[in-house]
């Protein structure tokens, strides 16, 4: 299989006895990772992931979703894991440890406010995630884009004013938009904000919005300090330009066959699988056994 963009290491396959170390930990991706196109975990998948378990790796879901989506894929895989939320701007530990905030970074209040105010004069839906809730508008065009979100995620939305949070730091909002529009909204909006914060393009239509240097990469070290091991004991699979950091932060990072062009420039290894076919699996089997 050639794949257009080649990993950082020489070629897709490469020595991980001679040039890493044997991962102690699993963090992986959701969408267009774990999952298939169906929103399904393929049950090689959930194989893999348990049997590594059960030889003493830990496993991590990491995703720009909130905890209270992120747990019914653990409850699917049958696993109790840390989570790596909301991109990296939220750490917390596993269901058996009482969930404890390992890390938090909100995004800035006068941040949120700018994409409140644009989202309101322009008509756009933007979910707003505070305190594990999401909130949005209502009115406008914003239904059918509030209805592909819940059937992608499961979500439920608290429809209310979000100018009543003017002043509150959310974990993170999304700008939902049309995928024509949604490369040139992101020139927007980083030329306005600048450093004040890290926008993701994700899926076709979602701009992800989190704090200065909230992604999942710099989530790693603190969720390896925890479990007492090194970044280079830990094993990141995704598929996504916000998994690309992960991928490059880990001790071997692996971008799935259908990952972008980013992620799979920055992977020591592409799998020959794709989320339909689970890569997944693939990448467990490689490089824990």
């Amino acid at each position: 299989v050639q794949h257009p963009a080649q990993p950082r290491r020489s070629g897709v396959y490469w020595s991980m006895t001679q040039e890493a170390k044997k991962p102690r930990l699993i963090a992986v991706d959701i969408d267009g990772t774990l999952l298939n196109d169906q929103k399904q975990i393929p049950p090689e998948n959930i194989d893999a992931l348990r049997q590594a378990q059960s030889n003493g790796v830990a496993v991590a879901i990491a995703s720009g979703r909130m905890p209270p989506l992120i747990e019914p894929i653990q409850d699917k895989l049958g696993m109790d894991c840390a989570l790596i939320s909301y991109n990296g701007g939220r750490v917390v530990g596993t269901r058996a440890e009482g969930r404890p905030v390992i890390y938090d970074n909100p995004l800035p209040a006068d941040v949120a406010r700018h994409f409140i105010e644009f989202s309101q004069s322009q008509g756009y839906l933007l979910n707003f995630f505070y305190n594990d809730r999401l909130y949005a508008d209502d009115g406008g065009d914003r239904e059918p884009f509030r209805t592909l979100y819940s059937r992608h995620t499961g979500a439920e939305y608290y429809i209310t004013d979000l100018a009543q949070f003017d002043g509150c730091a959310p974990s993170k909002v999304i700008l939902l938009t049309a995928p024509d529009l949604r490369d040139q909204l992101y020139d927007r909006f980083v030329d306005e904000l600048g450093a004040r914060a890290a926008i993701f393009k994700t899926e076709p239509m979602y701009l992800e919005v989190m704090a200065p240097g909230v992604n999942k990469g710099a989530a790693l070290p603190t969720l390896a300090e925890y479990c007492g091991i090194s970044t280079d004991e830990i094993l990141a699979i995704g598929d996504a330009d916000n998994d690309t950091a992960m991928i490059a932060a880990a001790g071997i990072g692996v971008a799935v066959a259908n990952g972008s062009v980013a992620t799979r420039q920055a992977a020591d290894y592409v799998t020959e699988r794709n989320n339909n076919e689970g890569a997944v699996a693939e990448a467990v089997h490689r490089f824990v056994g």
